[in-house]
């Protein structure tokens, strides 16, 4: 009876070591699985990322060095595992450092230029100017109320710029908007008790620059007058 029990446990212990070396196993091969699928996950959304922002007429400078290296080495390792799926427990090279790590920087550094692209494209649509003219506005009551539509429009476009859009033709079309906001806003800018000739001279100023010949001695002495005559410089193009 004793040994028939014995017999039973050693049979027992047996089938819990196998059970647990192919749980152990198992755990290793999800491990795996969990990081090669949250490094494809990255690599995907980055890819269509670029596609989309390309597609929306966003410019986005974006070189891949090592492209091939990591292909081929993706095609060596798929290989190897269709003959013997352990293989991914012990591959022919370092899986983090020479292969996930560096997916994962990719799809990092998508993101970077991505969002550097988007910026840089919003400023270009934009082309607002320097803001330092309408801070020396503000100080011109009469202005204030001009100015502050214009800041506000500003704003808006400078915080469309800051994220990257989830959809970048809807964020193009909503930055088109808000540039024509701000055209109009300088458009309409004016101001009771001052010049027309003053009001479009600092409009002109403030979009593409206005002209010589718009700088006439009105302009001048009300711009001295008023303490601006520094806050307006002279640009040859």
């Amino acid at each position: 009876m004793l040994l028939e029990r014995a017999s039973g446990l050693a049979d027992k212990i047996t089938a819990y070591e196998a059970l647990k070396t192919a749980g152990d196993e198992a755990l290793q091969f999800q491990t795996r699985a969990n990081q090669i699928t949250g490094a494809s996950d990255k690599i995907s959304r980055a890819r269509a990322a670029l596609k989309e922002m390309r597609d929306a007429g966003v410019s986005v400078d974006f070189p891949l060095s090592d492209g091939v290296t990591l292909a081929e080495r993706a095609k060596e390792l798929r290989t190897a595992m269709t003959g013997n799926p352990s293989v991914i427990h012990d591959p022919p090279f370092n899986l983090k450092y020479e292969f996930l790590d560096r997916l994962i920087n990719i799809a990092t550094f998508a993101e970077r230029t991505i969002a550097a692209s988007w910026k840089t494209h919003v400023r270009k649509s934009a082309n607002f100017g320097p803001s330092d003219i309408l801070d020396a506005l503000f100080a011109i009551p009469q202005f204030r109320a001009s100015v502050t539509r214009i800041r506000q429009s500003r704003a808006a476009v400078e915080a469309l710029g800051e994220v990257n859009p989830a959809d970048p033709k809807a964020a193009i079309k909503q930055l088109e908007a808000l540039v024509e906001e701000q055209a109009k806003a300088w458009s309409d800018f004016s101001a009771k008790d001052i010049s027309p000739n003053v009001v479009k001279f600092i409009r002109e100023s403030a979009s593409d620059g206005a002209s010589l010949a718009s700088y006439s001695d009105e302009v001048r002495k009300w711009l001295t007058d008023n303490d601006l005559i520094a806050s307006f410089r002279i640009r040859l193009k």
